[in-house]
């Protein structure tokens, strides 16, 4: 199957280049689409030298204003899915998300339309976190498994791999979610959608580069546009 890797980014510049080089290294078929969320760090001057080196396999979109993680969610899944592949395989850009799992979800999503890495299974782990990532984690999935009535093990999870199909369907323009909680808005459509889903175990590994965008500021907000998400008319 055609797959492309929708990587959105926003100061990866430290991680950008070798998790690209990893999944090209892949015996796959596969492109990577970076979506460049107005990086200050030269992180979209990174993924100009990798399309610059790989030009038949790398894309690259650099988002005007406004920023943020749900807008250029949004941008990068309706580009790709005008593209000529059948499935777009999702994942962070700070190397948390390894590419050795790719196979594995090409392989399961042959008999299903959306694919979840989860943490949370039976073989899945996660490395590198202390009592309180741990503890943050477990409440968000819990967060959004209430208000959303989503039933997945790991429904925080970015990545993801999605029929091309499922992501043609999908109403984008009606989206809200300016940040991360768009994880969770496009799980809650697909669900109502009776997209068939499963989970697969990852092992994920916290990022040894750059910082983490997390914070309380930023959850309050997510938890807000999960509600938003639920009871919008």
């Amino acid at each position: 199957m055609k797959t492309i890797v929708f990587i959105p980014t926003y100061n990866e510049k430290d991680n950008l280049r070798p998790l690209v080089e990893q999944i090209l290294q892949l015996k796959l078929d596969l492109q990577v689409l970076i979506v460049d969320d107005q990086s200050p760090d030269g992180t979209g001057q990174i993924a100009d030298e990798l399309v610059a080196e790989y030009p038949d396999r790398v894309l690259v979109m650099h988002r005007d204003a406004p920023r943020g993680r749900g807008y250029a969610g949004i941008a990068g899944f309706q580009y790709a899915a005008t593209l000529d592949i059948d499935v777009i395989l999702e994942m962070d850009g700070d190397l948390s998300h390894q590419p050795i799992f790719i196979p594995d979800f090409l392989d399961a999503i042959k008999d299903t339309d959306i694919v979840i890495g989860s943490r949370y299974i039976n073989g899945g782990d996660v490395v590198g976190w202390g009592w309180y990532r741990k503890l943050n984690s477990s409440v968000a999935n819990n967060v959004a498994r209430w208000i959303l009535g989503l039933k997945f093990s790991d429904c925080t999870s970015g990545f993801r791999a999605f029929r091309k199909e499922v992501v043609q369907t999908l109403s984008w323009e009606t989206m809200i979610s300016p940040g991360p909680s768009i994880v969770e808005e496009i799980l809650y459509h697909c669900t109502k959608n009776n997209f068939r889903i499963i989970e697969i175990p990852i092992t994920f590994i916290n990022r040894e580069q750059g910082k983490s965008k997390v914070s309380p500021k930023l959850i309050f907000r997510w938890i807000i546009s999960l509600f938003k998400v639920r009871f919008r008319k």
